[in-house]
């Protein structure tokens, strides 16, 4: 008997320790959920910092163990900011990124995403944005943007000139002349207040004239040498025509000034921007938008089809820096992307249009944000292709050269000649080939 019990004592003495280790073994999964994870989210969208912070408020109450960090750098800087992070070693775990170029300068660092939940819905034609040219998804549309015209209704209205019944470039040219000619009537400072300060806004509008060459394929775009030219006689033209019944200077007038002033005191009837001029607007006169604003698309093909240009600028990534991150960051964007609470904050307080299929329309709080919809749902619709220009193309050639022209500074033909060579050559450096 006595033999017994010091068997089993022994026999405790050496399996004790192998069971605790099991216990902890089994516990570790639960003890890391329970551990804080600090996030860190960089985004390149200054104006709506305030509505991410609450949606990171927001998702904190309900997951106490994460903490989302953001960082917001824009306004031409955010590319400049996003690398420096990542040469001091403090790669963020979730990245706005702005097109192609920066996906391509990234891509090593980011995760795919193809199964997450957040990317069910994703408007198919969306999809190739957020793409590495091995066609690896690694980002997710932000949003569903349009391109045109923001034009002012009243100022429409009171000049007499009805927008539905613009439908080609030759009626938008009488509507141009038919408002000028009512100018000092309507005590307007031109018919258009195009911001031929901001070098990014000239680039989105050349969009207008090379995107359809390519089919929505932003992989494609991405990797064309080539800046397309067959749309040149008609974006000459509108060039001409903002040259003629523009604010003058027109290099003097800048971004802020063109949608807070000029277009909102209705001392223009038009500007060209898009739909994230929303929050500004009604931000200065609650209502101002439902009232107000419409949208006209640049009328190219001239056979009834032209839409406004419908697509998303910018894309959210999740590096694979911080692998203990991973999860927290992907479990974060899902919430946002899929949750009524954050999607009520995107739409009414971002005003953004959700890049998504089988939306609810009614949820939107705008006309102009409900017809953005139709229009990129629809077959066919075309995505605007400047985010998959070569880096540094906006700023240091396309924009300057516009600029230059428009001043009559440069010839149309020096100015194809400099866009060609500069593109092809940004083009070659940057693709390392």
């Amino acid at each position: 008997m006595r033999k017994l019990k010091c068997l089993l004592v022994l026999l405790l003495v050496i399996v004790t320790p192998f069971l605790l280790s099991a216990c902890k073994s089994a516990e570790s999964p639960n003890s890391t959920q329970d551990k804080k994870v600090t996030i860190n989210f960089f985004n390149q969208k200054p104006e709506i910092t305030t509505q991410y912070q609450k949606l990171i408020k927001m998702y904190e109450k309900k997951h106490p163990n994460v903490s989302v960090q953001l960082t917001t750098s824009g306004q031409g800087g955010g590319a400049a900011a996003l690398q420096s992070k990542f040469s001091s070693g403090e790669a963020p775990d979730i990245i706005m990124l702005g097109g192609l170029p920066e996906i391509d300068r990234y891509k090593e660092h980011l995760l795919t995403l193809k199964n997450m939940s957040a990317t069910k819905n994703t408007l198919p034609r969306l999809i190739s944005g957020g793409m590495t040219e091995k066609h690896r998804l690694v980002g997710i549309p932000v949003d569903l943007e349009a391109y045109g015209w923001v034009i002012n209704k009243e100022v429409f209205q009171k000049a007499g000139v009805d927008p539905n019944r613009i439908h080609n470039y030759a009626e938008f040219v009488s509507a141009v002349q038919k408002i000028d000619a009512q100018k000092d009537k309507l005590r307007l400072q031109g018919v258009f207040g195009f911001n031929g300060a901001d070098t990014n806004s000239i680039t989105s509008m050349s969009a207008q004239f090379t995107s359809d060459y390519y089919k929505n394929d932003q992989v494609k775009a991405f990797d064309s040498k080539k800046f397309p030219w067959t749309k040149e006689e008609r974006m000459k033209q509108y060039l001409q025509l903002v040259k003629q019944y523009s604010v003058k200077p027109i290099l003097s007038v800048k971004y802020d000034e063109s949608i807070q002033d000029l277009l909102f005191n209705g001392k223009v009837a038009m500007i060209p921007q898009g739909n994230w001029v929303i929050p500004t607007l009604d931000g200065l006169q609650k209502g101002w938008v439902q009232q107000k604003m419409g949208m006209l698309p640049y009328y190219v093909k001239d056979d009834g089809s032209d839409e406004l240009l419908t697509g998303s600028s910018w894309y959210l990534g999740v590096t694979k820096d911080h692998p203990s991150h991973e999860k927290a960051a992907k479990d974060f964007i899902n919430w946002m992307y899929n949750s009524k609470e954050a999607q009520d904050v995107i739409i009414n307080e971002m005003r953004f249009v959700p890049a998504t299929k089988d939306f609810d329309i009614k949820r939107l709080s705008d006309d102009v944000s409900k017809e953005i919809y139709e229009v990129g749902i629809s077959k066919d619709a075309v995505t605007p292709i400047h985010k998959q220009y070569p880096n540094g193309f906006a700023n240091e050639v396309i924009g300057p050269m516009v600029q230059r022209y428009l001043v009559g500074k440069t010839t149309w033909e020096n100015l194809k000649k400099v866009i060609s060579n500069q593109y092809k050559q940004l083009k070659t450096v940057q693709s390392g080939q």
